[in-house]
């Protein structure tokens, strides 16, 4: 496959029935874009009728308005910046979305023995991916040494029943791994109840679909090729047809400290320095699942990450320098 030109498209298998929304080639394309989370969202509609587009821009921005008051480490009253003011021994209580996404990067880690672990939150801001000032550390700083060793997945113990997090001292939790993706399912919960049947949703990379455009065509998304991959490998299109898609990789926000790579997916495992894996993205009916997976297969590495895709049937497509590798889900998405 590494001297291939030609485009990779992955198809939905019930491709039919996420376009049964009715559609016409006269129908118009709409579309609203906006700044969010440090980077942009973008939104495509296909309708037979004008659409009140301010209505439901305010709606998006509501909706991720929320993400950001409950899970972002920017904001000083956020639930993760309340949970690591909280006082040792103490339960701390999330709201629903934060909870829900907060259990879920929890089981992740749980799944991936820790290669994924949202509890890194300290080491992330020290290595100056974090709401503290630039600190200039590396992976061999002593401090950053012992923020991993504080840290740990099996120290946040959880309460369903009153969405709380205990606090065992000093533990503090960063979902940027995974809030974003939740913010595409969210939005996009909110346009189908608005009743909209054709849109592409996306913010920074992470992006999901229903329906098609139209001229019936399915939304076909380009994943971004890392920029050190060779010229040569094959493209690859996803029809965001009833689908979501994110991508991760360390290719983007990174810097050479001390003679060596730090950069924004922040792990005990990446101070080895292996940049063999550029990047990861997992095609997935949930956008908050897509998110996490990528993130957590990129952590693992190609090999423990095909392996671990092919055993929770994940359609992951693995992007190396000189190749690209898809797990046995992806391959059957193959159009």
């Amino acid at each position: 496959m590494s001297q291939a030109t030609e485009t990779l498209v992955f198809i939905p298998e019930d491709i039919s029935s996420a376009r049964s929304g009715a559609f016409r080639a006269d129908w118009q394309m709409r579309s609203l874009a906006g700044e969010t989370m440090g980077t942009h969202w973008s939104a495509k509609f296909s309708s037979p009728e004008q659409l009140d587009l301010q209505a439901i821009e305010l709606s998006i921005t509501q909706n991720l308005d929320t993400v950001i008051s409950q899970m972002s480490p920017w904001e000083t009253d956020s639930d993760l910046r309340r949970y690591q003011k909280a006082a040792s021994g103490s339960w701390c209580a999330f709201r629903p979305e934060a909870f829900h996404v907060l259990e879920r990067a929890l089981s992740i880690a749980q799944e991936t023995d820790g290669a994924y672990d949202p509890t890194f939150a300290t080491a992330v801001d020290l290595l100056g991916f974090g709401p503290s000032p630039h600190s200039g550390y590396s992976y061999a700083s002593p401090e950053v040494q012992q923020a991993f060793a504080q840290a740990g997945y099996q120290k946040a113990a959880l309460s369903a029943e009153t969405n709380s997090l205990f606090q065992p001292g000093n533990l503090r939790v960063d979902l940027c791994s995974i809030a974003k993706g939740f913010a595409v399912d969210l939005v996009c919960q909110r346009l189908r109840e608005l009743g909209l049947e054709n849109y592409l949703f996306e913010i920074g990379g992470e992006a999901k679909g229903l329906g098609c455009k139209p001229d019936g065509l399915p939304w076909l998304y380009e994943i971004e090729p890392p920029p050190n991959a060779k010229a040569s490998l094959s493209k690859a299109q996803v029809a965001l047809c009833g689908l979501a898609v994110a991508t991760s990789g360390n290719y983007l926000r990174y810097e050479q400290r001390h003679g060596q790579t730090v950069a924004h997916i922040v792990s005990p495992r990446c101070q080895d320095g292996d940049d063999k894996l550029l990047s990861v993205s997992i095609f997935h009916d949930s956008c908050m699942e897509a998110d996490a997976y990528a993130t957590a297969l990129f952590l693992l590495g190609a090999e423990a990450g095909l392996a671990f895709a092919d055993k929770r049937n994940l359609a992951a497509l693995f992007q190396t320098a000189d190749d690209l590798l898809l797990s046995g889900r992806a391959r059957k998405l193959l159009g």
